[in-house]
């Protein structure tokens, strides 16, 4: 195997800029000396060696997204459309920076703490983590660290990491309002669970405000609780359908995944949107897209969420030093497709 010091005798340049030309630090490198080692990286068919590189200290280029997901034992969350789509964003911006991805579910940001000391990994993004485990992320993680869709309570916050999110509350503040212009005064909400904390937290303050400003009063019982298990939470639509959501004429999802997985339910029990009443959801992942009627979801840049994380952390990483806050939520986007349409009839 070609070393970097076989390469710079080659070109009669030295390893170090050699070696900035392995990483991409065009900055460092002239035009010509890097259009020249380039073509001798790649005449050579030069393979970085990672094992070499770790024993030289030099880094060992690894970022590590990590899920925090208790329920792994019992659900595949990379099956989520939103999760496989951002993990894939993720990928391909830590490749582009010259960086490698490990990718890892856990339990505990204890056992996440203690992937990252022994693998000796450069910088963490955490995925959704909730807001008492970001504090201990922020606390006792030494490495350049990035959350993504995290709401950390304003007491624990330091100087020292990176949150890239969305405008939650606003957008389901929007998709509320949107069907209130309709004409739906019924309106129930639909979440992962009964305990919210984060983003669904804020989608649903988002449509609490919205009905507030309309003065349609909410009650407890328009708040719906999905179980993460799909028997349950599929055996749990089929006994409402039958009932409970005649008094609603539209329904409010937290996700598109959330939304998609109703519809068909639904639909199996001769339920149809938006015959029977509108549906919307958020993420306008491709779900929305393919499901008939296409759902009327809120829009997101998953895109932009992962570009951001990444860059912002990997300029601190190689700045070695302790940054400042970076705090950035995204635009969201009504989509409106074909799962809401106006009343029949206003209930009263």
């Amino acid at each position: 195997m070609v070393t970097i010091k076989e390469i710079a005798k080659l070109v009669n340049l030295s390893p170090t800029t050699v070696s900035n030309v392995i990483h991409g630090h065009k900055g460092k490198v002239s035009a010509e000396n890097y259009k020249k080692i380039s073509s001798a990286l790649k005449d050579t068919n030069y393979i970085s060696n990672m094992g070499a590189r770790l024993l030289g200290h030099h880094g060992s280029k690894i970022i590590v997204v990590i899920l925090n997901f208790d329920r792994r034992a019992e659900v595949n969350i990379v099956s989520d459309p939103f999760y496989d789509q951002i993990i894939g964003f993720l990928e391909e911006e830590i490749r582009k920076q010259g960086y490698f991805m490990m990718l890892y579910t856990s339990g505990s940001v204890t056992e996440s703490l203690r992937l990252a000391t022994a693998w000796d990994i450069e910088g963490l993004i955490i995925l959704g983590s909730l807001p008492d485990d970001a504090k201990k992320f922020i606390q006792q993680q030494q490495r350049p660290l990035a959350f993504i869709d995290t709401y950390v309570d304003e007491s624990y916050m330091n100087d020292d990491f990176i949150n890239v999110g969305l405008q939650d509350f606003q957008g389901g503040y929007d998709i509320t309002k949107y069907l209130i212009s309709l004409g739906h005064r019924k309106i129930a909400f639909f979440a992962d669970g009964d305990h919210l904390i984060g983003v669904d937290e804020k989608r649903f303050l988002g449509f609490k405000q919205a009905l507030s400003e309309t003065g349609i009063s909410f009650q407890r019982k328009d708040f719906f609780a999905l179980d993460y298990r799909a028997d349950k939470r599929h055996a749990f639509l089929r006994e409402i359908s039958r009932n409970q959501l005649k008094q609603y004429t539209a329904l409010v999802f937290t996700s598109d995944f959330l939304a998609v997985d109703a519809i068909n339910v639904f639909y199996d029990n001769g339920i149809k949107v938006p015959r029977d009443f509108s549906i919307t959801g958020f993420d306008h992942n491709i779900f929305s897209e393919q499901i008939r009627p296409k759902l009327t979801t809120i829009g997101q840049n998953v895109n932009q969420k992962a570009v951001l994380a990444v860059d912002y952390l990997v300029e601190r990483i190689q700045s070695k030093h302790v940054g400042r806050k970076i705090n950035i939520l995204l635009n969201t986007e009504l989509i409106v497709q074909g799962s809401t349409a106006k009343p029949s009839e206003v209930l009263p």
